[in-house]
């Protein structure tokens, strides 16, 4: 008597659940950090730019951002590109060289994109005014 009182109590507290919460609770669309990529808006900082490389596809040249995920999430996951697409390689160097300073100088900033091309770009820090010396390995 005592095991089907438990039970009945126990079932009865699961039983109120509506299975549908589930969805709701993990679903839903929440208020977000405000650097939480998305897909259509990435966050790009020195962190998570693994490379920057400056190629050509047919008539374009692309300066791609090889993109990481930040830790602890990096060891499982895959590099990703992002790149700009410029019609001449001056253009392409400039931004190229921009973008280095850029990331070296510690800046942060946000680009939408449209699939893996960089459509617009939002500066969120400027970085610093110098660059961070390196310290020597002993």
């Amino acid at each position: 008597m005592r095991r089907l009182l438990v039970f009945v109590i126990v079932f009865s507290v699961f039983a109120e659940e509506n299975p549908l919460d589930y969805y709701r609770i993990h679903f839903e669309e929440k208020e977000q950090h405000p650097l939480a990529d998305t897909l259509f808006e990435k966050t790009v900082w020195k962190r998570k730019v693994s490379h920057i490389l400056l190629d050509s596809s047919g008539d374009l040249y692309r300066v791609s951002l090889l993109m990481i995920l930040e830790y602890p999430h990096n060891y499982r996951s895959q590099n990703y590109p992002l790149y700009y697409e410029y019609d001449e390689i001056a253009p392409a160097m400039e931004k190229l060289k921009w973008l280095d300073s850029f990331l070296e100088r510690r800046g942060v900033m946000r680009v939408s994109v449209l699939g893996n091309k960089i459509t617009s770009e939002t500066i969120l820090f400027p970085g610093y005014d110098f660059i961070p010396e390196q310290r020597a390995m002993h």
